[in-house]
């Protein structure tokens, strides 16, 4: 099992690299951030390596952080996520954002990766949420955001309730409209659009 190559950038492809090692160059898909952080690298470089071994090939996925790639294996568990899935998740969004994408439980932002469906979006979600919350900490940066997202949708909430919607009906139309990057007066205007006016 190889966990990592340690050598010399040789080639940066599209979605692949070759490294070279003691004579031997490896072909490993990378995902295109990656790529972009190694470009311009002339140095001896490691890349931290999934085996992915099946009947017709044997493909080598690196990762520039391990960190990434333990996301990665976690993202493969899931039924329906193969590597080729996982790669494209890493090309949409950096790992950090895929951890605050699961425990946020945002399905509509995974959806977007090229590949995912709604329902595979929360079978992502469902399988990792607390795998992720107990192995990944999210920076203090990420933290406060959140403590910032909750006081955005709370606020929203209390201005739909001033113009004169029942507390019930205005917190069910700023969860359907939800979106944790959003304040809270984009979430008002997407409140009362939803509500009519």
């Amino acid at each position: 099992m190889i966990t990592y190559l340690v050598g010399t950038l040789e080639h940066i492809g599209e979605n692949t690299l070759v490294i070279e090692v003691y004579g031997v160059g490896y072909e490993v898909f990378c995902s295109s951030r990656t790529l972009s952080e190694l470009n311009g690298t002339r140095e001896k470089v490691k890349i931290y390596i999934h085996e992915h071994i099946k009947e017709d090939g044997h493909d080598l996925y690196g990762f520039y952080h391990m960190e990434d790639r333990e996301l990665f294996r976690k993202l493969i568990s899931v039924s329906g996520i193969g590597p080729k899935g996982g790669m494209q998740v890493f090309n949409t969004y950096s790992s950090q954002e895929v951890i605050e994408i699961i425990l946020n439980q945002d399905s509509k932002a995974l959806s977007k990766v090229s590949g995912i469906g709604p329902k595979t979006a929360q079978r992502i979600i469902l399988e990792l949420k607390d795998s992720i919350g107990k192995l990944f900490v999210p920076d203090l940066s990420l933290l406060e955001t959140g403590l910032k997202d909750e006081s955005a949708k709370a606020e929203a909430i209390e201005a739909l309730e001033a113009l004169g919607y029942a507390a019930q009906e205005a917190r069910k139309a700023v969860e359907a409209i939800y979106d944790y990057k959003a304040n809270s007066e984009e979430l008002i205007k997407k409140a009362l659009s939803l509500l009519g006016m």
